[in-house]
């Protein structure tokens, strides 16, 4: 059985004085910074008296906002970018801006119990894909803003909105480029178009894209297996691209970690990007930029993600009422030399 957690566990795991958690737990003056990662650890060490701290009002009286991330967020640089841009307005409205990482040793009542220890008035989640946690946050009823979300997301009500960048238009328009510009017939798609609403969004502006150019679509060219496959291992993609009669002419990937993954998984098949297969990615993350073969893709900004995101929160948190919005931001084109 699992011991109970106490304040010295609490202070020994963050390196502070039990005197600096008691002072937490009891109101006593403290930077607020201190009381919430104290709060945090107690959170995630399962300390068992919240309730009591909760009545003790620790947290600081301005608005709260959550930003909800999971263990599998992948990308650190994409995360910072979207936290610069929170970041804008947090400063600009005098808001107090939190932090919860649910992760697999988390159950939800942990979640729970931040929130209403933390007074939080709305929630930003971020990556969070998990249908199950999809539904368990929209039944606190307190207002949320998705940054993508699940394709069932759309079909839900309650207080949210959801903020992406815009896909299906710009996968189709970049792939209807490269099809006059190549004269290519044969493309497949590379990733999990069921991960989340941007993935299937873009999987959709790929099919529109042949059929405005009465290309045949072709499953055959395509791996589309579940999450649980590994696509950052090039050794495992590459027997997938083995399996294939013949590789298509164009790869366009759901995302760029997708897409540097298949360069790579090319290279180990003896295959040549751009001359042999093109390869398409979307974000225009660092490594697009940076890898040996520069990426083509899709640029999305990140700091203009996390301003809408939050501005789109407050407005939620203020009209409660209003219809439920998706919210699409605008992208652009970035040709490089995976690319003909």
């Amino acid at each position: 059985m699992q011991n109970k957690v106490s304040m010295d566990n609490i202070a020994e795991a963050l390196n502070m004085s039990r005197n600096t958690v008691s002072k937490a737990f009891n109101n006593q003056h403290l930077p607020e910074k201190t009381k919430q990662l104290i709060l945090n650890k107690a959170i995630e060490l399962g300390y068992k008296n919240l309730d009591t701290v909760a009545k003790r009002e620790t947290i600081i009286h301005h608005k709260n906002i959550m930003i909800l991330t999971t263990n599998d967020l992948q990308n650190l640089n994409f995360f910072l970018s979207v936290l610069r841009g929170i970041d804008n307005i947090v400063t600009k409205y005098n808001l107090n801006l939190l932090q919860f990482q649910y992760g697999k040793i988390h159950q939800f009542q942990d979640l729970k119990d931040y929130i209403r220890i933390s007074q939080v008035s709305g929630i930003l989640c971020l990556e969070t894909f998990d249908e199950s946690l999809v539904k368990q946050i929209l039944s606190l009823k307190i207002p949320v803003v998705f940054m993508d979300s699940t394709i069932e997301c759309i079909e839900y009500s309650g207080d949210f909105d959801i903020v992406l960048m815009e896909n299906r238009n710009s996968i189709k328009n970049m792939i209807k480029h490269l099809i006059r510009t190549s004269s290519i017939t044969k493309i497949g798609f590379i990733g999990d178009y069921l991960h989340c609403l941007g993935f299937y969004e873009r999987f959709v502006g790929f099919r529109e894209a042949l059929f405005e150019h009465k290309i045949h679509y072709q499953s055959k060219l395509n791996v589309t297996k579940a999450d649980e496959f590994p696509y950052g291992n090039q050794e495992a993609l590459a027997n997938e691209l083995k399996q294939m009669d013949e590789l298509p002419e164009l790869f366009v990937c759901a995302n760029d970690f997708l897409a540097i993954s298949t360069i790579k998984a090319l290279k180990l098949m003896g295959k040549r990007v751009p001359q042999d297969v093109q390869v398409i990615g979307f974000d225009n993350t660092i490594d697009a930029r940076n890898y040996e073969i520069p990426l083509t893709t899709i640029d999305t900004d990140k700091e203009v993600l996390g301003n809408e995101s939050i501005v789109t929160l407050l407005n939620r948190i203020k009209y409660k009422e209003d219809r439920n919005r998706i919210i699409h931001l605008k992208t652009k084109p970035i040709y490089r030399d995976s690319t003909k």
